[in-house]
């Protein structure tokens, strides 16, 4: 994988590159309403694009109260060294996130990342209140904030191979374009139920010893 140029890492955040969902973290923290439209997405009532524009109505934080609660977020660690082999290597790294970007590049600055393509939700802090896009909204899968699924077909259909790097559902229909998937939690339990090549990993130290190795996928 470390020799060719040609493939594309998309790598989800929320419970891979952080070790909590930073929306869940600030709704913890800040929302009056607390977790009620969360535990309405998990049970598939609503979707994300509602989850979030809701909640947010019941939140009176500035963007600098926020981010001062973020730093008590730990990311996973060996982060930063997997985007710098991915920068080596001439591999494309992306974040695809059905998260906020402001927060996730928040959190990956403070791992000396920035030079990097994040495709999630967009939040805008004005002065009547927050604003919120959804750039990477597709209406076959309503319930997604960000389609990963057309994303990674996007960059199969380019003729690049799609390595996918996840834990959690967000990450399930996107598995049907990648060649190959580094899972843990929910998403390797999926894998291993639907026959999906897939490798298991703990922090991306795991991802980094496997890409050592010169016989895998």
């Amino acid at each position: 994988m470390t020799n060719s140029p040609s493939k594309t890492i998309l790598c989800d955040f929320d419970g891979t590159i952080s070790r909590t969902c930073l929306c869940d973290f600030l709704y913890g923290q800040f929302a009056s309403c607390g977790m009620k439209y969360t535990e309405m997405w998990t049970a598939g009532k609503i979707g994300t694009r509602e989850e979030i524009q809701t909640t947010f109505q019941y939140i009176n934080a500035s963007r600098e109260e926020m981010e001062k609660a973020l730093d008590s977020v730990e990311l996973v660690p060996g982060f930063g060294q997997f985007y710098n082999q991915c920068r080596e290597a001439g591999n494309e790294l992306i974040i695809v996130s059905d998260g906020l970007e402001w927060a996730i590049r928040y959190m990956i600055a403070k791992a000396g990342v920035t030079d990097i393509q994040v495709m999630a939700n967009h939040i805008f802090f004005e002065d009547q209140g927050y604003r919120f896009e959804f750039p990477y909204f597709n209406p076959v899968s309503p319930k997604a904030g960000v389609h990963k699924l057309s994303i990674a077909q996007k960059f199969k259909d380019a003729g690049q191979q799609v390595y996918l790097v996840g834990d959690g559902r967000t990450d399930f229909e996107a598995t049907q374009a990648a060649d190959f998937v580094f899972a843990r939690d929910a998403l390797w339990d999926y894998c291993q139920e639907n026959g999906i090549p897939s490798f298991h990993y703990e922090d991306f130290f795991d991802i980094l010893d496997y890409l050592k190795k010169p016989n895998n996928p």
